[in-house]
């Protein structure tokens, strides 16, 4: 329930409805999900079941690289198309930012495991806040569940679902606010 793809279907789904895509709101909700939940999940599946993977969750550290880098591939082509079809600042901003977030983690994952599910959790609801406003402040709250079962479960130290957890603020705010910038949105 609280994987990083459940952040990502849930947030595209409701940028999409609620942020004014106009007649292509069914086609850009679909796209975001696709590329932004779907697409990656079904690949970690695939390796899943190729056995170059042992758990959805991937818990190692050494087979992560490259699903980061084919999770990459597939926002970078959502970011496009979303691009391509229109989206609204809110939808493309966060598929970019998907893209250049899970781009750094793999950078980091090279040397240290940082926690890829309390990333996606505080990214996408970073982006909720900046979008809605103060109203979503108490979604975080769903961080810290996610944080705290990550150290239950024993995948990650607290350092390293804190790191995640601002890395995911900071990066998509940054990125986010940017785009709200560029665009004179906002």
């Amino acid at each position: 329930m609280f994987m990083p793809t459940s952040f990502a279907l849930a947030t595209f789904l409701c940028l999409a409805f609620m942020t004014g895509q106009g007649a292509n709101t069914l086609l850009i909700a679909t796209l975001s999900v696709l590329f932004g939940a779907i697409l990656p999940l079904v690949y970690l599946f695939y390796l899943l079941h190729r056995d170059k993977v042992t758990r959805l969750d991937v818990p190692l550290r050494e087979q992560r690289t490259i699903p980061y880098l084919i999770s990459v591939l597939i926002y970078a082509a959502g970011f496009v198309a979303l691009i391509s079809v229109g989206a609204s600042v809110p939808v493309y901003a966060l598929m970019f930012s998907y893209a250049t977030s899970t781009l750094v983690v793999s950078a980091i994952n090279t040397r240290w495991k940082i926690s890829a599910h309390a990333m996606g959790a505080s990214g996408p609801l970073t982006a909720l806040a900046i979008t809605f406003g103060r109203d979503m402040l108490p979604l975080f709250l769903l961080v810290i569940i996610v944080a705290w079962a990550r150290i239950e479960l024993k995948a990650h130290t607290k350092a390293q679902v804190t790191a995640g957890a601002l890395l995911g603020i900071f990066l998509t705010g940054v990125q986010v606010e940017a785009f709200y910038k560029i665009a004179g949105a906002h």
